[in-house]
């Protein structure tokens, strides 16, 4: 390498930290510039202001929604807005101070505080040396950090806003709260003094996207032949009471190998039974009664998305599991004709295809934080029609997301 090379190497700037933000930039060319590539956006970064006005005070944040009642940022977003005051005359300092704290309570057991995010600065002071009136608006700018310090003094990524109550004997609340406060202090030193607070609610959303595009008609029996690597297969085995005289039952699941959706994919799944003929009829047939000589094709398979969430205060655990969205299923290839009469020694197969999705509304994605813990899975349930007369035990199969903000269609910086 030549001694100039090296020397304008030594003038680049350092990456080392990345506690800071990165600086905005803009998609439109400046002058004498020309865009070589652009990818556009699906939804166009937010141009409106929210506005908060208490006396004669007024704060006003910018890069919000029209017409929000709540401002929201994403990861390191920063809190840009401008401090209006009609009133200004005595007025000494004006403080801003970003604030987080996250709450965690069980029934029965003591709660647990802890600060996220404690931010403060001075906007503008009265100096007495050089008197001069504070100005009518006053620019501020605070950034949500990355990450904050649990109870062990681990970085940890600052987990989004929410309020999540189960009351309830093994009842757990979880909350994390974030605002903006502009203190206004009005006096001179000598003088007497009065604060005014205007204190914001803000909703922290960072948003994640899903790392891959879901085929909306995907055909298993044909993918897993062309792209295996398309797919997450889990088996497990559906047990016998009398495993000698009932066979067990070998279940798959089959999802999409990527395990991470968004909060509004429609995520595809595969269920396949394989087993002897006799212990597939007992797990999908229900029992002929007395006024019906045919057994009746009655399975009870469910395919839905469970949240667990968890919380350990004081050394002390809890967790709550909620039904996120159930799924709908349909048999593939027609299900076994073989009559109950007949001798059924050889082995067949039963299959269904479905999808499932998350219920509308549904915002706050998983995330694992300190002692807060969001956990999302697809569930497989199976049982036999009556469980009373069939050998075969009832399971269930638990296959661990990620359930995140946007879909891989979506771009949006934040």
């Amino acid at each position: 390498m030549l001694a100039s090379d090296i020397a304008t190497l030594s003038q680049l700037p350092s990456y080392d930290s990345l506690s800071s933000p990165p600086p905005l930039y803009s998609s439109d060319p400046a002058c004498g510039e020309q865009s070589i590539q652009l990818t556009p956006r699906c939804r166009p970064r937010p141009s409106g202001t929210f506005v908060k006005k208490d006396g004669h005070a007024t704060v006003m944040l910018v890069d919000q929604e029209e017409g929000t009642r709540i401002p929201v940022f994403g990861r390191q977003s920063l809190v840009n807005g401008i401090i209006s005051l009609s009133s200004r005359d005595a007025v000494s300092e004006v403080k801003v101070k970003l604030s987080g704290h996250m709450d965690l309570s069980l029934s029965g057991s003591s709660s647990y505080n802890t600060k996220l995010v404690d931010y403060a600065y001075t906007v503008w002071k009265y100096n007495p040396d050089t008197p001069i009136v504070c100005p009518s608006e006053l620019p501020f700018t605070c950034a949500f950090p990355l990450t904050y310090k649990d109870r062990m003094g681990r970085e940890t990524a600052l987990p989004p806003s929410m309020n999540l109550m189960y009351p309830g004997s093994t009842g757990l609340i979880a909350t994390c709260v974030y605002t903006l406060t502009v203190k206004i202090v009005k006096g001179r030193k000598g003088f007497w003094s009065q604060d005014k607070k205007l204190t914001i609610p803000l909703n922290y959303h960072p948003r994640n996207r899903a790392p891959s595009s879901l085929n909306p008609h995907p055909d298993l029996f044909s993918d897993v032949k062309i792209s295996p690597e398309e797919w997450h297969q889990t088996m497990t085995t559906i047990k016998s009471r009398k495993p000698f005289v009932t066979s067990p039952v070998q279940c798959h699941l089959f999802i999409p190998s990527v395990k991470v959706f968004a909060l509004t994919d429609t995520i595809h799944f595969h269920v396949q039974l394989t087993g002897a003929l006799a212990s597939l009829r007992q797990l999908v047939y229900k029992p002929s009664s007395s006024k019906s000589k045919e057994a009746k094709f009655a399975p009870k398979i469910r395919v839905y998305l469970l949240r667990q969430i968890s919380v350990e205060v004081c050394g002390q655990k809890a967790w709550k599991n909620i039904e996120l969205g159930e799924g709908t299923l349909s048999p593939r290839p027609p299900p076994i004709i073989a009559p109950s009469g007949a001798t059924q020694l050889g082995e067949d197969s039963l299959d269904w295809e479905g999808e499932v999705r998350c219920e509308e509304g549904l915002s706050l994605p998983g995330f694992i934080t300190g002692d807060l813990m969001i956990k999302d899975f697809i569930v497989l349930s199976i049982s036999p029609p009556d469980p009373t007369k069939s050998d075969l035990l009832s399971t269930q199969v638990p296959v661990g997301i990620k359930l995140v903000t946007e879909s891989a269609e979506t771009w949006r910086e934040d």
